[in-house]
């Protein structure tokens, strides 16, 4: 089993655009803190939203949603309680831009996001 700091490294190792923040979470924190570095202010989540608008962020948005399926739903609740409270839950919202990113997750996170906002998908379709 991973830790979801052992996840975070590895995502960090597969993305390293991602190393300059990395490392001044590390310094600012004193220590890797998974659901800060996703999920607070300029976290890794608003990074991949910001990626998949086109921000000029290098950062490989698809390749991403793809790494976070490969590592969700394995049996390491750490790594999925990071996956979906600081990643899936802080994704924007129908009114807020970026929220179509919510279109390209894979299957499984696809239907977690779905059971954390049922109504969502309820509204997209009508």
């Amino acid at each position: 089993m991973t830790t979801e700091t052992e996840f975070v490294q590895a995502f960090v190792d597969r993305f390293p655009v991602l190393r300059p923040d990395y490392d001044d979470h590390v310094e600012d924190m004193g220590e890797l803190l998974p659901h800060v570095i996703f999920g607070v202010g300029e976290g890794f989540t608003d990074r991949i939203v910001d990626a998949y608008l086109g921000d000029d962020d290098p950062l490989d948005w698809r390749s991403v949603l793809m790494f976070f399926e490969e590592h969700f739903d394995r049996g390491d609740r750490g790594i999925d309680e990071v996956l979906v409270t600081s990643f899936l839950d802080r994704l924007p919202w129908s009114n807020q831009p970026g929220y179509d990113l919510v279109d390209q997750l894979p299957e499984q996170l696809r239907t977690r996001f779905d059971l954390l906002r049922p109504t969502a998908g309820a509204t997209r379709d009508s």
